[in-house]
């Protein structure tokens, strides 16, 4: 089994060092780097070309925002996860919209993290739950007075209002009393109306509608 190969920059060292020996620990990670600055881990990525780089976003010197772009055209196919003690949503959509594909809050659980890196490594996306309720809640209380409300149904609207509070799909099928099967069809549906795949898109969206201040 190939590994997923990971680059870590983070100006706290011991932090950087407790995470790197987390994710060595797991059979299908390997760390192959870390950095204390952004300036060094970038020369670092660009010739080694890990699968998934997590950066802080407040560091001296260069910021994790900043690197974003200089990453990505060192190492194209690199994922990248911000990693931060941050939850403003303003970070979260100007990460993203510069080509983060993930964003974990440092107070998040060990699993957090390496669903992050699995997610990322795999093409696609991971934001934290307690980062996508409040801003899933905003687009549902949002979609319910502009124009999307012609679009998205009540039940799709109570679907949304149960991701806004971070419900899995067995929850949201016990909430509202229908099949997980039922369920899955909603986002389907959810999804294709506002042009997103997954709860980060659906995110990702919303804030590049201004649903999100």
């Amino acid at each position: 089994m190939r590994k997923i190969y990971t680059y870590l920059i983070d100006d706290h060292h011991v932090l950087r060092q407790a995470v790197v020996e987390m994710l060595e620990a797991e059979e299908d990670i390997s760390v192959i780097g870390q950095s204390g600055d952004a300036r060094s881990g970038i020369g670092e990525i660009a010739n080694l070309k890990p699968d998934v780089a997590i950066l802080d976003l407040k560091m001296p010197g260069m910021t994790g925002l900043a690197a974003i772009g200089e990453i990505l055209r060192a190492a194209p196919k690199t994922g990248i996860i911000i990693f931060t003690m941050y939850d403003n949503p303003a970070y979260v959509w100007e990460t993203t919209n510069a080509g983060a594909s993930g964003y974990v809050l440092k107070s998040a659980s060990k699993e957090d993290l390496l669903r992050a890196v699995r997610a990322v490594h795999a093409g696609g996306g991971y934001l934290q739950a307690e980062v996508t309720k409040p801003l899933l809640r905003r687009l549902a209380q949002d979609a319910r007075t502009s124009g999307q409300k012609a679009t998205l149904t009540s039940r799709e609207l109570q679907v949304l209002e149960c991701l806004a509070d971070g419900q899995s799909n067995k929850m949201i099928a016990q909430t509202l009393s229908i099949t997980e099967d039922t369920v899955k069809a909603h986002l389907k549906s959810l999804y294709e109306k506002l042009g997103a795949s997954d709860r980060a898109h659906a995110v990702a969206i919303s804030l590049r509608q201004q649903l999100i201040e």
